[in-house]
Order: structure tokens, then sequence, then C-alpha cells
């Protein structure tokens, strides 16, 4: 069982994320028009960005805004091999791809597969490398094989036997000797990841779209935020440039704590103004003059940035006299002319807002989806042990009473009573509580139509502040039994 109308990109350039092509070929799929560098400005990967301690990575989750291109409906762990298959297997009949997450040491196509050198990076005491999950495609499935779309940074499509694949799809989590290594992420045994285009972007739609990436970058850069929790501050746009010439400041003045600083920043900041470029470049195609001129003009920014970085390894390399003050000097010339680039550029752009800002906190937003992760678990443990058939690959569209439903009344009830209990072994006793008798009959709509609409639900009635019971309770209770009123719908077709 194979996608024969795949045909996806495979020269992908070596500083995007292994998940950005296969999120790109999914959406197309599913009718949007996408691209590498959309997907990256849709994440805010085109904008500088750090701590104050050097370390340079994407703080999207950081800033105020919502998902403008896409979302991930579902990130979980299946239990087994088996029951992966069978997911693979419904996938590939609807002619979707699967996105699988684990690790590159078991792939035979690439430079880990059993290098040693990849465990002891990973180990080696003062090691500034992290596990993360790697992603790849499935396109089809036979019976000694999976057929995976692999591009970052193997450019494989092929296939690999299944006992490979069984490997890779472990994970990490099943590497002993990585046991205790740094991570940036939960790691996944056995992950799958669904994506689903927030607005299915038509051309018209998708140089909508770019006009409010460039217009969101040019805000955010000049604006420079600087977003403190607790003891760690995190810098944005023109604020990561002031960092940096402050860290080469405090290294002339002796400050030798600054010195790896400076390293972290003058090297990883090039990568958000590759992105940019890629932006920029598709923008120009797409939206016509000035941009064109202004693409070009970036990319000399761009490789005085370069230039700025071999300064920097010239320079801690062979210890010449003043090259501390020569490169500071270099550095604040360019940062006040990106600045000025950026002035100008916003002068240029075409009219647009910046992307929607979020209507949740942060903390809501954990909330939500711990309730999610929680009732998704428990359709599968009710699949597992009841004989339902309620389509987890679906994630929160996946369909539960009513008219589309999976599940008779009685299913519903135990569901509720297995996230009932879910909800007090994650929160304590007392949240969720009563959960299995609350009468959907009083109102308006059925909170139990999908699993996304019961999240909805419960997210409103037992909030982050105190998981508050709104609940109106209905309970029958005779000769020691008790019955719920789980609306007008009788059971659903099977």
């Amino acid at each position: 069982m194979i996608i024969q109308s795949f045909d996806p990109i495979l020269d992908i350039p070596y500083y995007y994320p292994c998940s950005f092509p296969l999120i790109h070929e999914v959406l197309q799929r599913q009718g949007s028009m996408s691209s590498l560098a959309m997907l990256a400005a849709s994440r805010l990967y085109t904008l500088p960005s750090c701590e104050d301690n050097g370390l340079v990575r994407t703080y999207f989750h950081k800033l105020d805004y919502e998902e403008p291109v896409w979302k991930m409906n579902d990130e979980r762990e299946l239990s087994s091999f088996e029951e992966g298959k069978a997911q693979i297997r419904r996938h590939l009949e609807a002619g979707r791809l699967f996105l699988a997450t684990g690790t590159s040491y078991h792939l035979p196509y690439c430079d880990d597969y059993h290098n040693p050198e990849y465990i002891n990076k990973h180990v080696k005491e003062g090691s500034r490398h992290y596990l993360v999950d790697h992603w790849l495609a499935v396109y089809g499935m036979d019976e000694e094989h999976m057929y995976v779309y692999d591009p970052v940074f193997y450019k494989f499509k092929g296939k690999v036997e299944h006992a490979a694949f069984h490997e890779f799809w472990k994970g990490h989590p099943a590497i002993p000797e990585l046991t205790g290594v740094k991570q940036r992420e939960m790691l996944r045994t056995y992950g799958m990841t669904d994506i689903q285009a927030n607005v299915l972007l038509d051309s018209q739609g998708y140089r909508e779209m770019l006009a409010q990436a460039l217009t969101t970058q040019v805000h955010e850069f000049l604006t420079g935020r600087t977003i403190t929790e607790g003891e760690r501050r995190f810098h944005f746009g023109h604020a990561v440039s002031a960092n940096v010439i402050e860290a080469l400041e405090a290294n002339i003045r002796g400050d030798a704590a600054s010195k790896t600083r400076i390293s972290s920043l003058v090297f990883d900041m090039r990568w958000s103004r590759y992105y940019f470029r890629d932006l920029l470049k598709e923008s120009a195609q797409c939206l016509g003059a000035p941009l064109d001129q202004y693409a070009r003009e970036y990319e000399s920014i761009i490789h005085r940035w370069e230039k700025a970085n071999n300064l920097l390894q010239v320079g801690q390399m062979k210890q010449r006299e003043g090259w501390q003050v020569q490169l500071s000097g270099v550095v604040q010339e360019l940062a006040a002319d990106e600045w000025r680039w950026y002035e100008s550029f916003r002068q240029a752009l075409p009219q647009a807002s910046i992307y929607p800002r979020q209507t949740q906190t942060v903390a809501e937003q954990d909330h939500r989806s711990a309730l999610l992760r929680i009732v998704l678990d428990s359709c599968q443990e009710l699949n597992a042990f009841h004989n339902t058939f309620i389509p987890l690959d679906e994630g929160g569209n996946a369909p539960l009473y009513g008219r589309d439903g999976r599940l008779n009344s009685l299913e519903l009830v135990s569901l509720l009573a297995v996230v009932e209990q879910s909800m007090e072994e994650h929160w304590g006793t007392g949240a969720g509580s009563a959960l299995a008798e609350i009468a959907a009959a009083s109102l308006h709509e059925s909170p139990y139509q999908t699993v996304g609409s019961l999240v909805d639900y419960l997210a409103k009635q037992w909030t982050v502040d105190g998981f508050e019971d709104n609940a109106a309770v209905s309970t029958n209770r005779a000769g020691g039994s008790d019955s719920w009123a789980i609306g007008g719908h009788g059971e659903a077709a099977r």
C-alpha cells in the first residue's frame, strides 16, 4: 500500500528542521498552498531570539501570537508497534501521510546509524547537544517494509525494513546509554503527530499571508522585546543585536564569562537571517517590486554577519591584539545598518496586519493541552478494553457520541468515568468529580460530539485556577444502581 501520487521535494536547505518539509507536504495534500519559508516565518524562525546566557533558539511560544498557518492537532505515543502499524494503514488508506517520531540512531540510511559518536556527543561532559525526536513521514507499507520520506539531512525517500523502522520508532528512551541525557522536549516511544492547516490558502490567501509574515517580522524586530520569566530573560529582534554588543563590550573589559556567550550569539544568530532571506525571496517572487530590491540588500547584511563570525573565529584562534575592539566596532556598525534597513523596509511593505494575538494565556493553553491528552488517552483505553473504535488519528476531530459518533450511551459513561479518574490522578481528588454524572440534556449542545468539544467543555468547567465544577448534575438512583441521562440522542450507530 503506497501513496502513488507522492512526489516530494528532497533538496532541502540544511538549516531547516526535519519537521518542516513533512508539514509542507501534509498541508499541500490538504489543499493549502505552502512553502518552507512560510512555515519558518509562521513560527518566527525568521526573528533573532536568544536568552541572556547566549542560547539562540526560536522562542515563538514566549510571544503572544496564535498559530497563523498550521497547528498540531495531536502529538502522542501509541501503545505498541502493532497499534502503530494499524494507525499507519488507516492513514494510507485515506491517502494521508503518517508522521512518526523516533531516533536517527537506528535509521540504516543515515550517518547516525549505530554510530558510537552519536552516543558520545550527547553523553560527554560539558556537551551542548540535546536529544530531540527525529521526524519522518511514512507514505507506504507492505509486509516487509515501510516507505519513508526523510529529506533532512538525508534526502531519503525509499523503503526501510520493519525491524529497522521498529527500532527507530521506539525512540531515544529505548537507548540505555542515553538515559539522563539533556533533552529539549518530551521524547516519545511510538510517537505520532497530526498536522492540520488553520486555513486553506489559495494563491490570494498565500500572498496575503506572506504580507502578514513580513509585517509581523518587521514589527517584532524593531520593537525588540525582552520577556522576563523569573530569573530568565528572552530577547527578540533588535534586542538580540544589543545583547551581542553588550557581551562584546563586557569581553573587552575582561569579563571572561562573556566569551562563550559571544561565540554562541555571533555564530548561531545567522540562522534566523537565512530563514528571513528565504521569506524575502519568496515574497519578492509573489508580491513583486520593490521587495526584490530589499531582498538583494538583505543578502549583503547576511554576508556582513558571516564576515563578523569569521573575524570572531580567527580572532579567538590567533589572539591578535585588538581583535575584540575591531569585532565590537564591526558588529555595532552592522547592527545600526540592519536597523536602518528594517525602518526603510517597513515603509515599502504591502498593507497588512500582524499575526493574530492569542486570547488564551500560556497557562490556559497548557491546561487545555493536558485535558486533550487525558481525553485521547482515555479513548485509547476504551478502544483497548471495551472493543470500541474511536479514530484517534483524527485527534480533536474524532467523533464520540451523537449522529456521527462511535459510542453508545453506556460506552460514553465508561469513557467519562475514565476521564474523571485520569483528571484526579493528574490534578488531585476533586478534579473532574462527578463528571460521569453530567447531564448533557441540560445543555444547548452536547459536549460529547467530538474529542475537541469535550475538551472545550472540560476546560470551561474545570478551570486552570481551581477546576470549578459548574456542571449541572442529573442522576437517577434506583435500586442501588446509577443511571445517567446523556441527552436525547439514543445509541449512536456503530
